[in-house]
């Protein structure tokens, strides 16, 4: 009975974590400073290429990135068609050639979400889940 119970309750809750999993949705976000700025997908892509290196605004363009993950993945293919290690590997390219300052790396969601609400001109992004209203959140390749 116990042994029965167990196995139940594991399939529960592998469920309900593979259902959050699949609901998690990465998304972009930008300082507050950026509200009212036009951000569109090209406006987006161009700044985390480095083409783009000041808002409309005057503000230089800051990256907040996080180094790996599903996250990292899902938002950089949506707004530049790249995985998080193609997107490292992009910025050490420009940084060794004096083209660009390479982004700032973060190991977690909540270190990225810090950064870009405390930093005027950042970008970065993270799962809709830990966005809060620190930030103005931009849904990637929109």
């Amino acid at each position: 009975m116990k042994s029965t119970l167990f196995r139940w309750s594991l399939v529960a809750l592998l469920s309900i974590a593979s259902f959050a999993a699949l609901r998690a949705e990465p998304v972009l976000i930008v300082h507050k400073g950026l509200e009212g700025q036009p951000l569109d997908a090209a406006t987006i892509k161009s700044a985390l290429l480095g083409k783009k290196v000041a808002w409309d605004n005057g503000t230089r363009v800051t990256i907040a990135a996080l180094k790996s993950g599903a996250v990292a993945d899902g938002a950089l293919k949506a707004a530049v068609d790249q995985t998080a290690s193609q997107f490292l590997n992009h910025w050490r390219r420009l940084a060794m050639t004096g083209g660009g300052i390479a982004p700032k790396s973060f190991e977690t969601e909540a270190e990225v979400l810090k950064f870009v609400a405390e930093t005027p001109g950042a970008i970065g992004f993270l799962d809709s889940a830990t966005a809060d209203a620190s930030v103005v959140v931009v849904k990637p390749g929109s």
